[in-house]
């Protein structure tokens, strides 16, 4: 795609104000990201949607109608060879203050197993998980336009339910599982012998491990193909398998890494914006690897990290 038609943009950042677990800062993202896709990227005010808990009038904020409502719009307008762009930054797990709460709407949320976003008012609304954005979203992309997606919030799969997923392995960019990922394994370790060695659980969950991410990743590869679109996503994951994650936890919360990530993603669209997705994703890691944070791109297809960056 050339990518020559209109460009929209839906940004939601959300501080959860007045409550328990309110952040200070997810807001400060979505503003950053509008004002850099107007100067540098060619996007049109007019058809840019800022949803954030920081504006008087209440059909801005990032409910879960909200929400739903402006993807809905959103994608009926989009046509063949335009781009869109979705950012959030959020929640994408349960708050820990939550933890010992109980609700029918949280048990809901509970019972998610796939990725989720969570709105202003998710405790009353629930959240918004994968499948609807995958249906509204990636499903409703036509021919030649392209979707870029930044979830700014924990993923631990790919957040939109594309096949691809790549992240940094010892300094270069490497094509890894994208729907059963390092998550699936680990709650397999811990569920089936918590007290075994890594290598030996290795060794008895690689044949049950390979045979789930290939009926999954089919199962997206089956979704993805009835969208004719391009669907590029940008998120970060936990390096729960880094010894320093355990210390980390104490020295930078989740809540402030998309802080760090969130600078490091809007640097690299301001300064890498004519190099290659391998340059961005080499970028985000460098800037976030002394975090316990592991930067992915997800995509639709199989793409070659020599591609050009355009959004």
């Amino acid at each position: 795609s050339n990518l020559s038609g209109t460009k929209y943009a839906l940004i939601i950042g959300i501080n959860y104000y007045e409550l328990e677990y309110s952040q200070t800062s997810n807001i400060n993202g979505a503003h950053a990201f509008k004002s850099l896709l107007m100067r540098k990227y060619g996007y049109a005010e007019r058809n840019i949607v800022l949803l954030s808990d920081d504006q008087e009038n209440v059909r801005n904020h990032p409910t879960h109608h909200n929400i739903a409502s402006h993807v809905r719009r959103m994608m009926r307008e989009v046509q063949p060879n335009d781009a869109v762009f979705f950012y959030y930054c959020g929640f994408g797990r349960l708050p820990s203050q939550l933890r010992e709460k109980r609700s029918e709407v949280l048990s809901g949320i509970r019972r998610l197993r796939s990725d989720y976003i969570l709105p202003s008012d998710f405790e009353q609304a629930g959240a918004i998980d994968t499948e609807y954005l995958h249906r509204h979203l990636v499903r409703q992309l036509p021919p030649s336009a392209r979707l870029t997606a930044l979830f700014n919030c924990i993923v631990h799969e790919t957040g939109l339910g594309v096949p691809y997923k790549y992240a940094h392995s010892n300094g270069v960019p490497v094509l890894t599982n994208a729907i059963a990922g390092s998550n699936l394994f680990e709650a397999n370790m811990k569920l089936q012998a918590p007290n075994a060695s890594y290598n030996d659980m290795s060794q008895r969950l690689e044949s049950s491990l390979i045979q789930q991410q290939q009926q999954q990743a089919a199962g997206a590869l089956a979704r993805i193909q009835k969208s004719s679109g391009d669907i590029i996503v940008f998120g970060w994951a936990r390096d729960y398998a880094n010894p320093e994650y355990k210390k980390s936890l104490s020295q930078t919360p989740s809540n402030q890494l998309g802080n760090y990530w969130a600078a490091a993603m809007e640097n690299a669209m301001r300064t890498h914006g004519a190099s290659s997705f391998g340059d961005v994703l080499a970028y985000l890691h460098a800037h976030t690897r002394d975090l316990t944070m592991l930067p992915f791109i997800a995509c639709g297809r199989k793409v070659s990290m020599d591609e050009k960056f355009i959004i």
